[in-house]
């Protein structure tokens, strides 16, 4: 019996902590939490740093609501493309928990932010979204996906 209710909370430890970090499919892989799936030509792969792409944060504005019990951040996002290639289907992960209704320009799913379907960055070009953050400081963000055209 003992037996059973530590393996019982192991497997839900290990629940808690996979919910806390996204993870996707990346061709028949499925790459570690904090980690980049990178496809090109066909094949793909996981990275632990994804120099294909960069992601530059700005603090645009911060205000406090709430007699000033809750601060707030706009945040101000470029993807850059490194590459000489164009990207797309570019997902960018978060462990933060963004709003639904303060981000703009990508499509949130989950702790998951995906650029439009139409959205293509040129080599040497940017793509920018933004969000409100809770708190003082910028979400931590990272390239969850990309694919090389």
């Amino acid at each position: 019996m003992k037996f059973l209710v530590l393996v019982l909370l192991a497997l839900l430890a290990v629940s808690f902590a996979s919910a806390s970090h996204p993870n996707y499919q990346c061709g028949r892989y499925q790459c570690a939490p904090g980690h980049s799936c990178v496809c090109d030509a066909g094949v793909y792969r996981c990275v632990y740093h994804c120099n294909e792409l960069t992601i530059v944060q700005t603090i645009v504005n911060s205000w406090s609501d709430n007699n000033g019990s809750e601060s707030k951040t706009q945040v101000s996002v470029d993807i850059i493309n490194n590459t000489k290639r164009t990207v797309k289907d570019v997902i960018i992960a978060t462990d933060a928990d963004l709003a639904f209704n303060q981000i703009w320009g990508v499509n949130k799913n989950g702790y998951l932010l995906d650029l439009p379907n139409y959205a293509t960055i040129a080599p040497g070009a940017k793509y920018t979204f933004g969000y409100i953050n809770n708190g003082k400081t910028a979400a931590h963000l990272y390239v969850g996906n990309v694919y090389l055209i």
